[in-house]
């Protein structure tokens, strides 16, 4: 193992937090469409305030959050080319264990990090979601795709701890084009 293999574990440990960052973007993203579309149903709701810049922006910000973490996760090699100096590929260190062990902690904390940054508010606002459907009050559609969209992560977080040995497993190949 040389020190671009450390770089290169860590790039793509980065790759996976971005990963639960863009979940939330996508809320975001869900949010602002959601704010755009019932403007335009009730002109007066805003005023005078045009929402679609934002919402370009947010869209905008998402897509190279997208960009950015398939970088750090699909072209892993060519990121670590660009970080690393000459003598960092050919300086061989000692390390407690593999490539494929390290990916798979890491993607279990990233798991379980996702899980519990999640549940709490999650909890809180299904009990505020059941808590207005039962009082015969309207739910936000805010509410409800958030209910969905913390749901996917903690559906997420779950799968990659399951699955942290496959994903591990396909991550610490070594691919030739990189």
């Amino acid at each position: 193992m040389t020190k671009s293999d450390i770089y290169e574990i860590a790039i793509k440990i980065l790759g996976f937090y971005l990963v639960t960052l863009l979940i939330i973007q996508f809320r975001e993203v869900l949010t602002y469409v959601t704010v755009l579309m019932q403007a335009q149903n009730n002109p007066g709701m805003m005023g005078n305030f045009n929402q679609t810049p934002i919402l370009i922006a947010t869209v905008c910000s998402f897509f190279v959050l997208v960009a950015f973490t398939w970088l750090l996760l699909f072209k892993t090699k060519k990121v670590t080319k660009l970080v690393c100096k000459k003598e960092d590929f050919e300086e061989p260190i000692k390390f407690f264990t593999d490539k494929k062990t390290i990916y798979e902690i890491a993607l279990t904390i990233v798991g379980l990090l996702t899980i519990i940054l999640t549940l709490p508010d999650f909890a809180y606002r299904l009990k505020n979601h059941i808590q207005s459907i039962q009082n015969d009050f309207s739910t936000e559609s805010y509410d409800r795709s958030f209910l969905v969209i913390a749901g996917l992560k903690i559906l997420i977080g779950i799968l990659i701890i399951i699955y942290s040995k496959t994903i591990s497993s396909y991550f610490s190949k070594d691919k030739i084009n990189g």
